[in-house]
């Protein structure tokens, strides 16, 4: 599992890292008066979460830090989460509850779309202390690291691993007990999904165009 001590090991190591944030991610019901939504992606974020362009509010405003470290009951709402539970209101200031605490909407994020039918956009955005009351301590964290340029983006991958390989302990004959990927792993696995669904449908099309001819 991935801990915030870990975060804190990787903040701490080299000069080419500008952000590090941890992010933990669950599922529950949220509820707006007799409207329920179940199991909405509910995500814990980090202070340093306003690093990360990821995150944003189109709508309202951004969690602050000062919220975050104070474990304040306020929370940001994917664009299809505010639009499924209200409507044509104005989610902004409304009161929600998400585990059965009750927390204020202060910003609606802009709409991302959908990747092969699944919603990008439905989600709540909380901040990490009462994420970790939610739904454990011991729950399993992400962490997101911002290099300080695109040029650096492997040297700060290296500091990385380097910081987590130390602060996990292991020998330098032991494998590493952790995962890592960039923004540009993630992009090649989309084009590659993407290019073998347009190859299947070429084959689709040039099938019934010989079908069509024969006809």
């Amino acid at each position: 599992p991935i801990t915030r001590e870990d975060a804190e090991a990787v903040r701490r190591f080299g000069d080419n890292i500008l952000a590090v944030a941890t992010q933990g991610t669950s599922r529950t019901k949220i509820t707006y008066k007799n409207q329920t939504l179940n199991s909405v992606q509910i995500q814990g974020v980090s202070r340093e979460y306003i690093y990360f362009s990821t995150f944003n509010a189109e709508r309202g405003r951004a969690i602050s830090p000062t919220e975050v470290d104070r474990d304040r009951l306020v929370t940001i709402l994917g664009y299809d989460t505010a639009d499924q539970l209200f409507g044509g209101v104005d989610p902004i200031d409304k009161q929600i509850r998400i585990g059965g605490l009750p927390f204020r909407v202060v910003g609606v994020s802009e709409k991302k779309g959908s990747i092969f039918g699944q919603s990008q956009d439905e989600f709540a955005i909380i901040p990490i202390g009462v994420f970790r009351k939610l739904f454990g301590s011991r729950m399993s964290l992400q962490i997101l690291v911002k290099p300080r340029s695109p040029e650096v983006v492997q040297a700060a991958m290296d500091d990385a691993t380097v910081a987590l390989r130390i602060e996990r302990r292991l020998r330098p004959n032991e494998p590493d007990n952790f995962g890592m990927f960039s923004s540009e792993s993630l992009l090649n696995l989309y084009h590659t999904a993407t290019s073998g669904i347009f190859a299947v449908l070429i084959g689709v099309v040039a099938l019934s165009l010989v079908v069509g001819g024969i006809v």
